[in-house]
């Protein structure tokens, strides 16, 4: 059986106990482990089934017991314990895929006692202080970079157990608790840690690595408290009905989440986790929109300022010329780097793209290295030592807009670049630093919760990056390809404030057009706050982007009801009825609207088309009329009121207004010839036919059945019908002989 199957097998089980259909669950968990043919786990599997069983026996007898809902639960939750159990052992036999791969070679290496762990945790720092007063003779460089190495090997050693690790026994949660207890541990070595419980639990569900996510995020480090709430969210989200089950955890969750800064920092977390949904639609718009212009504007500026004259004479070096900002404006491209900062400010993901092409370095081979937070890293480390001129290690470290992960691509690339490019790129960034400053301050200023937005927001972009664009990315379950609807989540109502949140979340989806899940939002915060006006025309806004008109409708009329006389409202109500096709309460709407902007050419069009859709041509032509007496001059009035003219017999009027018509058409053509047929022109129809069909692309078929429509207007403006079968016969062969 493949990976797939398996795996597939395994959410079904999962899926019909938290539905509560455990029959389903036993059959197909049968078919898990028949496949495994491991006596201990199918005995497992059939004492549970027993006892479920005889609970159905019990019930079925009315006999009661009052320990039948706890019992019912811990049988649910064994039940998919040993699915998961079972699923592991045969992935680990059957599966080629990375993690297995990876648990089959960490697997014959023994892990290091409790006691190397801590010691080499412990003592990393004093080791380093020692190596630094070794004299130079001593090759100091080499002992720290030695020191650093070893300590690297034993956290990348920690992190492969806890992430390939299923289930934590006590040893191992007794040992994660001692290294999170401890003041002498360095910052990173905790948040790698904390990373590699986050992903093993997104893949195999565990209480116990709940429940020290929870107690991590009381650590005394920001970085450490942020990774392990930020995990938290996501894995819960993750596990979200499963872990309902489970008493004891839920009431923890529940008793966290109402304290009022705990709340606002998950709130934080949940909308910069929604944006990160916004990172492939960015990284599309940055490549196909912002690049090409960029690309495009080179040889302008160049033509225009003579660049290579400007640079004979260096006194003018560093003079920016006006001309460019006019260049800029006038492509476009100063709109576009203003989004692109703006969008950089409200904590999007902009350099995805830039740093999409730069994930292959060697130090991205270990997978705790994609977690790791941007220090001292032995990989880095002499780099920065070399150019002690430059703040850029200082700069890179304190970066608001770039993530960890970001910040180590750029260090390799900086380090592979010739010493020249290399001191201006310094130099560069260095500037941009004091900017990022500056603007970093502000922010302090403003908001007191700025370092944990930071902190949060760059390591979600590090796990991002890890899903998206690790070699082996396909091997992973990528929890960023689900909805990420974050308000479902079983203890958000019992969150401080959470109607307040759930509303901001709204809002944030409504900005991002993501209408879908404002929707679903604003219909529940309608449930309990049923007056506002905002609330019902958003709603009905986003189920008009969705194509639902019936459903935008009803929520457009009741804010109707709220406030009458809208003339957004009015005109999007009528916009509504126009799209499923009744033009009469459409045009009532429209009617309305015109009361309270009588020249809105807009509104005078929808009426118009309104009046012609229903064939009310007399009507139509005297809102197009009214139209054109307002704009004279207007092209988009010129073919209704021809054709109207037409219909309603004014031959010679609709004969003018097709004259007018610069840019005819295939359909232009075939109603000019309708035109000069019923003014008796029949040789002048005849050539405008040829025209139309040559406009379709000599396709005979759709040109008769777009003329078939009209033939009832023809006849009721005089024309033989007989005659009309000849005519496109004739039509045909003259065009078939030039």
């Amino acid at each position: 059986m493949t990976h797939k199957e398996i795996e597939t097998i395994h959410k079904e089980i999962c899926d019909s106990v938290l539905s509560r259909h455990i029959k389903i669950a036993f059959d197909k968990l049968t078919i898990l482990t028949n496949l495994l043919q491991i006596g201990e786990w199918s005995d497992k599997k059939m004492e549970l089934e027993t006892t479920y069983k005889y609970m159905l026996q019990y019930v079925t007898l009315g006999i009661a017991d009052p320990e039948q809902t706890k019992i019912y639960n811990q049988l649910r939750i064994s039940t998919m314990e040993v699915a998961d159990h079972i699923q592991e052992q045969l992935m680990m036999r059957e599966s080629a895929n990375y993690t297995y791969a990876q648990k089959r070679i960490i697997g014959q290496v023994s892990f290091p006692s409790e006691d190397d762990i801590l010691t080499e945790l412990t003592t990393y720092n004093e080791n380093l202080s020692m190596a630094g007063i070794i004299e130079e003779s001593m090759n100091k460089k080499d002992q720290i970079r030695d020191f650093s190495i070893n300590h690297e090997k034993m956290t990348a050693t920690i992190f492969n157990h806890f992430w390939l690790t299923d289930k934590y026994n006590d040893q191992e949660t007794n040992l994660l608790k001692m290294i999170f207890a401890s003041d002498e541990i360095q910052f990173a070595d905790k948040c790698i840690i904390v990373s590699a419980v986050t992903i093993s639990l997104i893949r195999t569900f565990d209480e116990n690595k709940f429940d020290l996510l929870l107690e991590i995020h009381n650590d005394n480090d920001e970085q450490v408290r942020q990774r392990a709430l930020v995990g938290f969210v996501l894995c819960a989200y993750w596990h979200n009905e499963r872990i309902k089950l489970y008493d004891k955890l839920t009431q923890r969750i529940r008793l966290l989440v109402q304290q009022k800064e705990v709340s606002q920092n998950i709130q934080t977390i949940i909308l910069q986790f929604i944006k990160s949904k916004e990172t492939e639609k960015i990284t599309k718009k940055i490549k196909e929109e912002f690049i090409p212009e960029m690309a495009k504007i080179s040889p302008l500026i160049q033509d225009k300022i003579k660049l290579n004259d400007l640079m004979k004479d260096e006194k003018y070096l560093m003079d920016k010329n006006p001309d460019w900002q006019d260049i800029l404006e006038k492509t476009g491209v100063t709109d576009k780097i203003q989004e692109f900062a703006e969008l950089q400010m409200d904590g999007a993901d902009v350099f995805m793209s830039t740093f999409s092409s730069m994930k292959t370095y060697p130090f991205f081979n270990d997978t705790c290295n994609w977690f790791m937070p941007f220090h001292n890293h032995s990989s880095v480390v002499n780099f920065f030592s070399e150019n002690k001129k430059f703040t850029i290690f200082q700069t890179m470290m304190k970066s608001q807009f770039l993530c960890n992960s970001d910040k180590y691509s750029l260090a390799f690339s900086l380090m592979q670049m010739p010493q020249n490019y290399k001191e201006m790129m310094m130099q560069s960034v260095n500037m941009e630093s004091e900017q990022s400053e500056e603007i970093k301050k502000e922010k302090e200023l403003l908001s007191k919760t700025y370092q944990k937005e930071m902190i949060s927001n760059q390591y979600i972009q590090d796990i991002y990056r890890f899903f998206k664009l690790h070699p082996r990315r396909n091997d992973f379950v990528d929890p960023f390809r689900s909805q990420l609807d974050f308000f479902r989540l079983f203890f958000f109502n019992g969150m401080a404030e959470h109607e307040a949140i759930l509303r901001t979340i709204g809002e944030t989806y409504f900005k991002q057009d993501n209408y879908e899940e404002a929707a679903d939002i604003f219909e529940l915060l309608l449930k309990t706050d049923t007056s506002s006006l905002e609330l019902y025309q958003k709603t009905g806004y986003s189920y008009q982007r969705m194509g639902n008109y019936t459903k935008a409708i009803s929520y457009y009329e009741y804010a109707e009801t709220l406030k009458t006389d809208s003339l957004w409202n009015l005109r999007k109500i009528a916009f509504c009825y126009r799209s499923i096709k009744n033009q009469k309460k459409a045009l009532n709407y429209y009617l309305r609207a015109e009361k309270l902007a009588p020249e809105d050419l807009g509104i005078q069009l929808a009426i118009g088309h309104c009046y012609l859709e229903q064939k009310k041509y007399s009507d139509a032509l005297q809102v197009f009329f009214k139209i054109e007496y307002l704009t004279p001059n207007n092209p988009k009035v010129w073919r209704p009121i021809a054709w109207c003219s037409f219909v309603e017999g004014k031959f010679e009027q609709a004969e003018k207004y097709y004259q007018k018509i610069n840019d005819k058409n295939q359909h232009d053509w075939l109603n000019m010839g309708h035109v000069a047929l019923c003014l008796g022109n029949r040789t002048t129809a005849t050539e405008r036919y040829q025209k139309s069909l040559t406009g379709f692309s000599m396709n005979t078929c759709k040109f008769l059945e777009v003329f078939n429509e009209d033939i009832p207007v023809l006849v009721k403006n005089g024309i033989n019908e007989d005659d009309i079968p000849i005519l496109l016969d004739k039509v045909q062969y003259d065009i078939t002989k030039d």
